[in-house]
């Protein structure tokens, strides 16, 4: 049993670790010896010893790892940032690691790298000392670098998975919304694949990198994105509610949008200069109803709201409103107020009532004047 060198690391906590042992006293020559997934220091007995040749890698950060051929494997997605430290004897003070993507080398201990790009990268260092001399360790394929899936943010194409393009990247002019990029691309036939979803959302982009829709967002040209129906999304994304795409869609997905891209049902839609702009409602549709514009949907039928809403017949016609909640208490417009449905009978000047959902629900709505 080796004990893990103190880098500044949490040794406590479980790492990769991957581990190559000379094969003569002396001689800097290496070979693989058996791995191991723990290299914390509380495993260590008053018994253990470290040859003066040995020398192992360990490596945190990692989102997952798997063992194939008996090869162990650290992998993230892009781009991903991992931690190495090199395990060995005490007295070892020197080091050059090579991270196996091109980048300068590094004389640091414990150093931290970020892959940009995806793909398999090879790791290797020399560790020395005046003592023992220059002791090389190498694992190939150590780091293994996934491709960004739909919805997902990017910074440059090649990090998106096949088929993908990095949409709204720096410099596409979509909005301080966007300080990434989104891998995704057109689903006008309205299927995207496994935990994305195909969603009507106009993105502030003109073209698609590959010369295609001239709106990447329209509604005959829908995005995937990724799928937070059951979940919850990346940092920096919110999950919102989003008209489905594809043919003859009319009804909804939820879908992870950056922060601050977009509102939600009940959002205002504002601008600065007192203009209604729709592109600010991820619903696409931004009314009149509140002083501060109000994002919405149609829901005369046979139209449908999303869930967490209900359809209300008002003066401005049947719109999506959505209920009040601890997270939405409807305080952001001075017009808009939590309130039950207007009876029945009330007429559209008394209120709202709800055509479709539960009117036994409070509801952010205009308030009565």
């Amino acid at each position: 049993m080796t004990r893990a060198r103190d880098a500044g690391l949490d040794v406590t906590r479980p790492t990769l670790l991957l581990a190559t042992l000379t094969a003569l006293a002396g001689c800097h020559s290496s070979s693989p010896a058996s791995p191991t997934h723990d290299a914390g220091a509380l495993d260590a007995t008053p018994g253990d010893a470290i040859a003066a040749n040995a020398l192992d890698i360990a490596v945190t950060g990692c989102a997952s790892f798997q063992v194939a051929s008996g090869v162990e494997s650290c992998s993230g997605p892009a781009p991903f940032t991992v931690r190495f430290s090199p395990v060995g004897a005490p007295d070892l003070t020197t080091f050059v690691w090579d991270f196996g993507d091109g980048s300068p080398e590094s004389s640091e201990e414990a150093p931290a790298h970020t892959y940009t790009l995806p793909g398999p990268y090879d790791v290797s260092v020399k560790a020395g000392s005046a003592s023992v001399g220059t002791i090389p360790a190498e694992r190939p394929g150590l780091i293994v670098v996934l491709p960004i899936g739909a919805g997902g943010a990017c910074d440059v194409e090649a990090q998106c998975a096949t088929g993908l393009h990095c949409l709204c990247q720096s410099g596409a002019g979509c909005g301080p919304a966007f300080p990434r990029g989104i891998c995704s691309l057109p689903c006008p036939a309205g299927f995207c694949g496994y935990q994305s979803v195909c969603a009507t959302y106009s993105l502030p982009i003109g073209t698609v990198p590959d010369g295609g829709s001239a709106d990447a967002g329209s509604p005959s040209s829908p995005i995937c994105l990724a799928d937070c129906s059951s979940g919850t999304c990346a940092p920096g994304f919110v999950c919102q509610n989003l008209h489905q795409g594809g043919p003859a869609a009319s009804g909804w997905v939820r879908a992870c949008l950056p922060a601050g891209a977009a509102g939600d049902i009940g959002a205002s839609c504002r601008e600065a200069s007192g203009a209604l702009d729709p592109t600010r409602c991820a619903s696409g549709a931004c009314s009149t109803i509140a002083a501060n514009g109000f994002c919405t949907a149609s829901c005369q039928s046979p139209l449908t709201c999303p869930s967490g809403t209900a359809c209300a017949r008002m003066a401005a016609g049947q719109l999506c409103v959505p209920t009040c909640t601890t997270d939405r208490p409807c305080s952001g417009d001075p017009s808009i107020a939590c309130q039950a449905a207007t009876a029945a009978d009330a007429g559209v000047d008394g209120g709202f009532q709800i055509v479709t959902g539960d009117p036994s629900e409070n509801y952010c709505a205009p308030a009565p004047q």
